[in-house]
């Protein structure tokens, strides 16, 4: 398994925290991975909600199902994790 290093943060957080990923993982498995730093302590907890994965600086989430070795990330990429808004 190749691991590309992120600097991870929740949404609205001043906590970085470095976290490698599988470069063959989707976003939904990023966000699941980076979650079990923050889970509990720097996030709530809302499990009928879906947490997404976007840039640090960027508006819009990513896909789901993007992969990181498709998303153009390099080693020590800042990415946000946050929850998706309820409709």
């Amino acid at each position: 398994m190749e691991t590309l290093p992120l600097v991870c943060s929740f949404e609205d957080g001043c906590i970085l925290t470095l976290v490698p990923v599988d470069v063959d993982g989707t976003m939904d498995e990023v966000a699941s991975t980076v979650a079990e730093h923050f889970a509990g302590r720097m996030m709530p907890l809302y499990p009928d909600r879906t947490l997404r994965v976007r840039k640090q600086g960027d508006e819009a989430f990513l896909p789901r199902d993007l992969r990181v070795r498709d998303a153009g990330w390099t080693a020590l990429t800042t990415i946000q994790l946050g929850y998706e808004a309820r409709t």
